[in-house]
Order: C-alpha cells, then structure tokens, then sequence
C-alpha cells in the first residue's frame, strides 16, 4: 500500500470514528459540560499514548522528550483555544450557521500548508477544498441571516484547527517528532489547562457514561488516527478528507434511522466524495518528467546555441 493510499484510508478510519463521538455527544447534551468532555477525552488521549509507547518497541516516556517544546505546546494551546471559541460560537450562532462554518477548516488547511510547510497547493486542490465547503453548506444549509461578530469569532476559531492540522504535519517533518510524541502533547495542554473542572462541576450522572465511551475510546484513536496519517501524505491532500464526518453523518441517518435526504442533501454528500477524489489527482506531465529550474534550463540552451549541436535535456527522465 502507497504511502498516499494509508493516509487516506486513516482519515476515512478518523471521519468514521469521530461521527461516532459526534453521536455519542449529542446524546450527552448538557448533562456534561464542554470542558469535562475535553478532560476526559485528553485523560483517554495520554493512556492509549501510555499504552502504544509500552508495546511498540518499548520506547516508554521518552515519548515526552522533544526538541520542539514551545511549538508542541503551541499546538496543544491552538487546539484548546479552537475549542473555547467553538463553545461560543456554537452558544451565540444557529446550529446550522456555526456547523457550516466549522467545515471551512480544508480551505485554511490549504492556505496553512503554503505559508507553513511550504507545499505546492495545487489549482486542483484549492478546488476540491472549495467543492468540499460547497457540499457542507448544502447539507447544513445555513441561514446567515443575522449577521454579527460572532460569525467573525467563528472564522477565526476555524482557522485555528485548519492551524492545529498544519501543525501536526509540521511538528512530525524529517528529524521532528513521533506520532506519540505529539499525540502526548495535543492531549496533555487540554488534560492541564481543564482540570480545574473537577472542583467547579460535579461528575456526569450515571446513565451518561455508557455514551462517554465515544469521547474516550472513538475521539482519541480518530485523533491518533489523523496525526499518523499526515506523515504519510501532504496535509493539503488530506484536508477535503475532514468532510467525510458530515457525509457520514448523512449516510448514518439513511441506514440507522431511515431519514432520507432530500436533493440537495445528497448533491452535497456526491460532492463531498468529488471534493475528495479531486484532492489527489495529479497532472498526468508530473508522472514523466520533471521540471528543471529556470536556470538550468537557461544555461543549456546557450550551450546548444554556441556548439550547434542538440544536447538531451538533463532534466528529462529516461
């Protein structure tokens, strides 16, 4: 299996788990607060960190030793901010308003994986992150009909998980972190800055923790899932692959509660898997040859000009 083909299919693994935690959730309401859920998933996140780092190859907690500290914890403090705007945004916005807005993440992970890891963001992907959000928005089909600085805050909050999927790729680069490394850490920052919960709010009641295992089983290993997967492809490539959870989603209520979609809802989804399918196709010159840069190109051409003779272009494979 190609490098490219396991990361795809981690993130269709990750899209499934997390509409999974996604359900769980949504039974819970508000018979748990935001914060308890994130420390309880971020306490879930270190053990099966604890787990992996006993069995596979006996590294143990030199998992935690990093040279990257003030940039994993930066990751750690992106995704918990990401989360407290969220929680606003979700509290002062229409559910359908702040849901649309929330699956722009694969238009700002494009823009993130230029200006950060400096990769090539083809036309091609910028398309199928723009089918992608197309796609979302006919799903939810929000309103936008109020407009205010909440949906400003929301924006922002978004850009701050298209950063946090950047920075995963960026933190696992040639000579950075493991996987666990900065599985330890996107959990621990959470895990610290959540415990103060424990004092202010008491414990779920008994009959919500059958559904708490979305949040401490499904989210962490789709959140595991997700960090191997970006360092074995692009992060551009894999960013129209966050809107599968939607599709999924779509898909989950036809076949378990026989809620049919109506056009546009099945338009969006047929999108969705086009948005995807788009994100890795490449341009069929890029298979047989390889660009030189302007300069080489320049200086053979003057040879061929001064000696009169035709010289095989260097740059063109056999």
């Amino acid at each position: 299996m190609s490098n490219q083909r396991l990361a795809i299919t981690l993130m269709i693994a990750q899209a499934a788990l997390f509409a999974t935690e996604t359900a769980m959730v949504h039974q819970i309401g508000p018979q748990a607060s935001i914060m308890q859920l994130t420390l309880f998933r971020g306490l879930a996140g270190l053990a099966i960190v604890a787990i992996l780092a006993r069995h596979i190859g006996g590294v143990g907690w030199r998992i935690i030793k990093t040279d990257q500290l003030p940039l994993q914890l930066l990751r750690g403090f992106v995704s918990l901010a990401y989360l407290w705007v969220m929680m606003f945004s979700f509290g002062q916005l229409p559910f359908a308003d702040a849901t649309a807005i929330s699956y722009t993440q694969a238009a700002y992970i494009a823009g993130f994986s230029t200006l950060i890891l400096h990769e090539r963001v083809t036309a091609l992907r910028w398309t199928a992150a723009l089918i992608g959000c197309v796609g979302a928005v006919l799903i939810v089909r929000p309103a936008f009909l109020d407009w205010n600085t909440a949906y400003l805050v929301a924006l922002f909050g978004t850009s701050l998980n298209g950063l946090a999927f950047v920075l995963n790729k960026f933190l696992q680069r040639p000579g950075g972190d493991s996987e666990l490394t900065t599985m330890f850490f996107v959990n621990a920052v959470p895990v610290v800055c959540n415990l103060p919960v424990l004092v202010t709010s008491p414990l779920p009641p008994p009959e919500v923790w059958p559904w708490l295992s979305g949040v401490l089983l499904f989210g962490p290993v789709g959140m595991y899932l997700g960090i191997v997967a970006l360092r074995h492809a692009n992060a551009s490539t894999l960013g129209p692959y966050t809107f599968l959870r939607l599709a999924m989603a779509v898909v989950a209520g036809m076949v378990i509660f026989q809620e049919m979609p109506d056009f546009l809802g099945l338009l969006g989804v047929a999108l969705i898997l086009l948005s995807c399918f788009v994100s890795v196709i490449r341009k069929p010159a890029a298979a047989g040859i390889r660009r030189p840069a302007f300069g080489l190109k320049i200086r053979y051409r003057w040879a061929q000009l001064n000696r009169g003779v035709w010289l095989r272009k260097p740059w063109r494979e056999a």
